[in-house]
């Protein structure tokens, strides 16, 4: 798989709210930080932890891509999240480097 369809796989599982599937496209060793380097989770186990609990209380929650630029390993989603049980929209950039086609490192940077 390329870089960008193991993103487009990955978001296609958060937008299922499908722990299995999401987690699936990350490495065991995945860093997911916030735009000032701020570690957000730390390892495959972590990721469960925090998108475990969020996909079980936002079941129609989904991510639309407005924009998504690629180069090499990189891809960079300008998205907006809906659906969630909040009704507010989100809106974030999220950086994914993807190696060895899983997804390695993700930098999300909230708009």
């Amino acid at each position: 798989m390329t870089p960008e369809e193991v993103v487009q796989k990955q978001l296609d599982a958060y937008s299922a709210c499908d722990i299995d599937a999401f987690a699936a496209t990350y490495t065991d060793d995945v860093k997911v930080v916030d735009g000032s380097g701020k570690v957000l989770c730390d390892g495959i186990a972590q990721l469960r932890e925090v998108y475990g609990p969020l996909f079980r209380n936002n079941p129609n929650q989904m991510a639309i891509i407005t924009k998504r630029i690629t180069a090499a390993d990189w891809v960079i989603d300008d998205e907006e999240v809906i659906g969630r049980a909040d009704n507010k929209r989100r809106n974030a950039v999220a950086i994914y480097r993807v190696r060895d086609g899983l997804i390695s490192h993700v930098t999300l940077v909230a708009k």
